[in-house]
């Protein structure tokens, strides 16, 4: 999400009419006969994993104005009747401000720029700001400041699951901040997640969260190489696949390996879907990394897959996924039905993500 003040949006004009860049149905709907409460909800930052989100939400009912910088995004939420705006600051008289932005310079941007919602805040009637993106627990911190000192309280929530399970409503989400706050909101988390795991003081979502992805992160890129190499060696990759899932290697790219054969195929659809996988993950390992420099814990492990993820071209990543995308089979064993079923699904619950 691109900052708003970027943008040149928001500029007041003349003879009372809406400022630049906000829509004219945001203007007729946030006017002063609205009503502010937690009735309405704002949603900043629509993207892969936004946009589902926010979808979820007008199904389940909400009144929901959606801020993003992209006119596509706005035009898509228009159409399902709902206001929208590409400045943070126009999102005021919601009770709720969900941020779900891709970076830490991007919350900053949205919260407390020049056009962010902050310096727009009403002391008097401050909403509960949600922070559901995946940021540096002190970028959380820095933002709750600002948020307190117009009375408005923040809780930190980052998501975990994918768009598919954020259009279905059944994400897990981090929580930290105040019980009383985390209460206030619940049933609107209830209807994006089917677990809510409350991490704590203010910031511990986020570490959670970070720690989780460094987790997945590794999985994800060494799952992929791992079946390449099998691949390369002409190995039935769904017979590997099945051997590690009853074995110490299983992951969920051995849950299901055709699932995650579509997933490789999704992500290699072209260059740059491979670059925006690439790329917040790599911003999920350095996010990971400063965690551990600043609890002085040794990762010597964590250092060389931050550096081997840094240095790999994304052309080598859209290769390796598109050819095990286009797997059909391979050499030696017999079928998947002679496989032994008699520990499966016995590990659901403790499955690596």
């Amino acid at each position: 999400m691109a900052s708003p003040t970027e943008t040149g949006i928001g500029t007041p004009q003349p003879n009372g009419e809406a400022p630049v860049g906000v829509d004219p149905m945001l203007s007729t709907l946030t006017g002063e006969s609205s009503v502010r409460g937690p009735g309405r909800i704002a949603f900043i930052g629509a993207g892969s994993i936004g946009r589902p989100m926010a979808e979820r939400l007008i199904d389940c009912g909400r009144d929901l104005i959606v801020c993003d910088p992209s006119p596509t995004v706005r035009a898509h939420f228009a159409d399902l009747g709902c206001p929208t705006t590409d400045m943070p600051g126009n999102c005021v008289d919601a009770g709720i401000v969900i941020f779900m932005v891709a970076n830490d310079a991007q919350l900053k941007s949205a919260a407390t720029g020049p056009s962010g919602l902050i310096p727009a805040i009403d002391p008097s009637s401050a909403p509960i700001l949600l922070i559901m993106s995946t940021v540096l627990p002190e970028t959380v911190l820095e933002v709750a400041a600002e948020a307190a000192s117009r009375q408005a309280h923040t809780i930190d929530a980052p998501v975990s699951g994918g768009s598919l399970k954020a259009r279905n409503g059944t994400l897990s989400i981090m929580a930290s901040g105040e019980p009383a706050d985390i209460d206030a909101v619940r049933p609107v988390l209830d209807q994006l997640a089917s677990v809510t795991f409350e991490c704590g003081i203010l910031g511990n979502g986020q570490k959670t969260k970070i720690l989780n992805n460094l987790v997945g992160v590794a999985n994800l890129f060494l799952f992929a190489e791992t079946m390449h190499v099998a691949q390369l060696l002409g190995m039935d990759l769904q017979r590997l696949a099945d051997v590690m899932e009853q074995s110490s290697g299983r992951n969920n790219g051995t849950k299901d390996w055709t699932a995650r054969k579509g997933l490789f195929r999704w992500n290699s659809e072209d260059l740059a879907a491979v670059r925006s996988v690439v790329d917040v993950t790599r911003k999920d390992l350095h996010h990971a990394l400063m965690l551990a420099e600043r609890a002085g814990a040794a990762t010597p492990l964590l250092r060389a897959l931050v550096q081997g993820h840094d240095e790999t071209p994304y052309t080598d990543v859209l290769m390796r996924w598109r050819a095990l995308a286009s797997e059909v089979g391979g050499t030696g064993g017999r079928s998947g039905a002679t496989i032994s079923n008699e520990h499966k699904g016995s590990c659901d619950d403790d499955r690596v993500p």
